[in-house]
């Protein structure tokens, strides 16, 4: 691939906003190779003051690591852009927080344990990495879209070094025939030493130092999906690639710079303490839908007594309130036109309802007007039973087809339910049951996780070194 950004795209509209513009097409040229650019897009900017930033320095110490005025500002200014204003004490609670929590989590439980899907998704360091360019762009935007225009002008290529890109060939040495059929695609052994030994692209860095990705770094960047296409022999979607990771150490290169090396490796370290925590809180359940598959939480739903279930009802019966009786009419037609025709007859309060269906319903009960009197709710009900439960009271109901095959002829059905009597779930029911124990084990995973939460606050040692820290103040 000759170059990843066409010059002719550089007009003088687009040169107003170039580095901006820079960006935003880097990401759209990888979208179009297959897979999404993973440098974070930032938020909306918001109205806000301009962002203070000074010399750096140790505001607070959590276990004894730093943390610094700098990074403290970035993220209180990063959540302000989110649309929640923050004083520098909240922001340092949060990573206070992040940080108890990251730490049982890498001590208690294994990598899988934590992070299940990671075979297929990208790995917690490549998404704290991602999200750390992303908070550099949008809350250092404007300076930092200054000092690559400065460095790069209107394209990438005047940082890359020129040296030929890997071809399909270069790639099958290292990673083997793509029509293997693989059970895991990763990188070990010999072929792991090869791929770092494979240069994608050199380029030339803000200090004017030439540095190299390799085919190691690439790969250790990306989902399976990311993977599967650099076994594929896919060289344009590894230059994209390469080119797209330029993109984001340039930017952490700056910003070492303007904020200092502390601040950003402050703020690597407590995005990646959050990819832990959540990888934490999943564990145990919590933001989960009630029917997804969950081990601790499956553990507690099977604890779950019927004593318990007996008493969670009670507490929220109302959640169990159903339909338990309706009285309706319907209309049977031959055929799909002689149901709208007859529809589009029927007045919205119905009061011809009972006329239309003498005149018209094929049904054994159309001399009463169609008239189906009270019917109760069964668990074995048929399918026109169950159409009538699912009509609300009041309104004609559209024309339904009878459920048979395409090919056979069928009966079209209008109803219209004139009243309904409401009654709950038995307390012993399965849907009781199935609702109740998980509702009580979600409870029971929220109770442990505040309690866990609690003692590693209390366990992590916040010393407070600034004073002036603890100030509201605008991000």
């Amino acid at each position: 691939m000759s170059a990843l950004i066409p010059t002719a795209l550089f007009t003088p509209r687009v040169r107003a906003r170039r580095v901006g513009a820079w960006l935003l097409m880097l990401a759209a040229t990888a979208v179009a190779a297959h897979e999404p650019a993973r440098v974070a897009a930032p938020p909306a900017v918001a109205a806000l003051p301009p962002l203070a930033l000074g010399a750096d320095a140790p505001v607070a110490d959590i276990d004894g690591a730093r943390i610094g005025r700098n990074a403290l500002a970035v993220l209180q200014r990063y959540r302000a852009l989110e649309g929640r204003q923050v004083s520098t004490d909240d922001v340092l609670a949060e990573i206070v927080e992040q940080r108890a929590l990251a730490r049982h989590a890498a001590a208690k439980l294994t990598r899988d344990a934590l992070f299940p899907d990671l075979r297929v998704a990208f790995a917690p360091e490549v998404a704290a990495d991602d999200k750390l360019t992303g908070v550099l762009r949008a809350v250092l935007r404007e300076p930092l879209e200054r000092a690559l225009a400065r460095k790069t002008g209107d394209a990438l290529e005047r940082v890359i070094v020129a040296s030929p890109a890997p071809t399909a060939a270069q790639l099958r040495e290292v990673l083997g025939d793509p029509a293997k059929i693989r059970l895991e695609y990763a990188l070990d052994g010999d072929v792991a030493s090869r791929a770092e030994a494979l240069v994608v692209l050199r380029y030339r860095g803000l200090d004017e130092r030439v540095r190299q990705l390799t085919l190691a770094d690439v790969y250790a960047r990306q989902n399976v999906q990311g993977r599967m296409s650099l076994h594929a022999l896919d060289t344009e979607f590894l230059v994209v690639q390469a080119r797209t990771r330029v993109v984001a150490l340039l930017v952490q290169e700056w910003a070492q710079g303007a904020i200092g090396a502390d601040a950003v490796n402050e703020l690597r370290r407590n995005l990646l303490d959050r990819e832990y925590a959540r990888g934490l809180r999943e564990h145990y359940g919590l933001g989960a839908d009630m029917h997804d598959s969950n081990a601790y939480l499956d553990g507690l739903r099977r604890g779950v007594t019927a004593a318990e279930i007996a008493a969670w009802y009670a507490a929220n019966r109302e959640r169990f309130r159903r339909i338990e009786r309706v009285r309706a009419r319907h209309i049977r037609l031959a055929d799909e036109a002689t149901a709208a025709r007859v529809a589009a007859l029927l007045a919205k309060d119905g009061s011809n309802f009972a006329e239309l269906a003498r005149r018209h319903s094929m049904a054994p009960d159309r001399a009463g007007g169609g008239e189906l009197g009270w019917l109760a709710r069964r668990d074995d009900a048929d399918w026109f039973t169950e159409l009538v439960f699912a009509q609300p009271p009041a309104r004609n109901g559209a024309p339904v087809r009878e459920p048979v095959a395409a090919d056979i002829a069928a009966h079209w059905e209008i109803v219209r339910v004139d009243e309904q009597q409401s009654g709950y779930f038995p307390a012993d029911s399965e849907t009781v049951r199935y609702i109740a124990a998980r509702a009580i084990a979600e409870n029971k995973a929220r109770d442990a996780f505040a309690a866990l939460l609690d003692a590693q606050r209390r366990a992590t040692r916040v010393r407070r070194i600034d004073a002036g820290a603890g100030r509201k103040a605008s991000p």
